[in-house]
């Protein structure tokens, strides 16, 4: 089974949160946390702070890693480094595939059109997240083990 290596980055501020809403067909309307694989050479804490820039328009001036979470589809697993932002600067903007946005967290939690990283906001009070999270093709959560 394929695994890639990625991050997903959270940026949490009065109970808001910012996410990424695909444009794309493929995804078009899913709510995701910002991030992306880690790239050859590169540390993920370099790459948690590229992709949320590539995805939301966001410095990171500071951010904390906060564990790692495990999410297995049928044919392919992502092995997430988690990080959270300390210190940011600049607004979430519009790009080609992706817009960004504040959104409330409780609302997000309650969306149907999102990836299963939206999960992880349920345990980010943890110092060590350490989650393994089993979904299906349409990125329903069949399983969560701690």
């Amino acid at each position: 089974m394929k695994i890639r290596k990625a991050v997903r980055t959270f940026l949490i501020k009065d109970n808001k949160i910012i996410v990424t809403k695909y444009k794309t067909e493929k995804n078009k309307d899913y709510y995701d946390i910002p991030g992306g694989k880690i790239e050859d050479n590169e540390s993920s804490a370099e790459a948690s702070i590229r992709e949320f820039k590539e995805e939301t328009g966001i410095d990171i001036i500071s951010q904390k890693n906060k564990g790692n979470v495990i999410i297995e589809y049928p044919d392919m697993i992502f092995d997430f480094d988690i990080y959270i932002v300390e210190e940011y600067n600049g607004a979430p903007g519009d790009f080609d595939e992706n817009y960004s946005m504040w959104i409330d967290i409780e609302n997000l939690l309650n969306e149907t059109k999102k990836f299963p990283s939206i999960e992880i906001l349920r345990y980010l009070k943890s110092d060590d997240v350490r989650l393994k999270i089993w979904c299906n093709y349409e990125h329903n959560i069949l399983k969560i083990e701690r």
